[in-house]
């Protein structure tokens, strides 16, 4: 297994690379603050790029796939991404055939719209931010058409009254009337939105806090939510969506983060649930497990990477395997591992 570290490094981008056996090590310049990191073709080259919300620099920077597990800044990252941007979403808000981001702002009341140019360019949608009346604020965004009207909505946290909120979009960039559905203790941190029921309709999913659990909230032709859980182990913050285990079926990856939320309960870790393509989740009897056949990865090694809330799962270097990346919040790190399960 190849794992890929991304951290600050004063000033401009640096790059070193080191080998060790079992391990290829590249580093690469991000913000301070490295809260959520998402990937998509953002140049329309067709490979995937990755953008890292940069909570304490309140900016996105984006990182551009060169090829052979190499990454540059697009020009003119980072980004302003509004106050303390902490999660961030992917879609053509405005139908324009260009990827745009949504940032959930954090200890704000905001959602940041920014355009995309197609080339790895983001400017601010013309009514962006968006005011949402959340409880206490902002924490995790996704996007998705939820209502099947053609045009883009969002999704997004009100942990404050056991909630999440969704937002439609008029096709333009703007999103507006605000609908509360209601979830499990305290959702906190992350939305993601992905077909987990393969019948064709978005559905909702993200983590209960308080509650050790990930709700899934399934779509349907009216737009409307009801939760289900499953158990996540302790304290659930980040969670992210691909097929792990190569069956076809939709898995989950769920950081838990006892240490950065403040709690006392349980060891900071991975837990990932695997998915039946119904709509159901099992949790995996092992600390990390990817790739067909299986690679187990020990706890030591998904622990001393200190303060992860959030993670993302894609092919990063196309050989057919999905890979997973995890913030370091504390120290402006992000890490790639890179999948070889056989």
């Amino acid at each position: 297994m190849s794992i890929l570290f991304l951290t600050s490094l004063a000033g401009a981008c640096s790059f070193s690379q080191t080998q060790r056996a079992g391990f290829d090590r590249l580093l690469i310049g991000v913000g301070k603050g490295a809260a959520s990191v998402e990937v998509a073709d953002l140049n329309n080259d067709g490979r995937p790029d990755m953008a890292v919300a940069n909570i304490t620099d309140s900016n996105v920077t984006i990182l551009l796939n060169q090829g052979n597990r190499k990454f540059k800044p697009a020009a003119g990252s980072p980004f302003y991404a509004g106050n303390a941007p902490n999660d961030i979403a992917f879609a053509d808000c405005n139908k324009d055939g260009y990827t745009d981001m949504i940032l959930a702002n954090h200890e704000r009341k905001h959602l940041t719209v920014l355009l995309g140019n197609g080339s790895g360019q983001f400017a601010p949608a013309p009514h962006s931010p968006f005011a949402v009346a959340v409880k206490p604020h902002t924490h995790g965004v996704a996007a998705a058409d939820f209502n099947g009207d053609g045009k883009i909505d969002i999704v997004t946290d009100s942990w404050g009254v056991d909630s999440i909120v969704v937002l439609s979009g008029d096709g333009q960039g703007n999103f507006r009337n605000p609908v509360f559905y209601a979830t499990g203790k305290h959702p906190y941190q992350r939305v993601r939105v992905a077909d987990f029921n393969k019948d064709s309709l978005p559905d909702i999913v993200g983590s209960d806090l308080d509650a050790n659990d990930v709700m899934i909230l399934p779509g349907n032709k009216k737009g409307s939510f009801s939760a289900h859980f499953f158990a996540a182990g302790n304290t659930p913050f980040g969670v992210a969506v691909g097929d792990v285990n190569a069956d076809g079926n939709l898995d989950l990856a769920v950081i838990n983060a006892p240490t950065i939320s403040g709690s006392k309960t349980g060891n900071d870790g991975l837990t990932v649930l695997t998915g039946d393509g119904s709509g159901n989740f099992s949790m995996l009897k092992a600390v990390f497990y990817m790739g067909h056949n299986g690679v187990l990865l020990s706890s030591l090694q998904i622990d001393s990477f200190s303060k992860s809330d959030g993670i993302a799962i894609f092919d990063m270097d196309g050989d057919g395997k999905k890979d997973i990346i995890v913030t370091g919040v504390d120290t402006n790190n992000i890490m790639i591992l890179f999948n070889t399960g056989k």
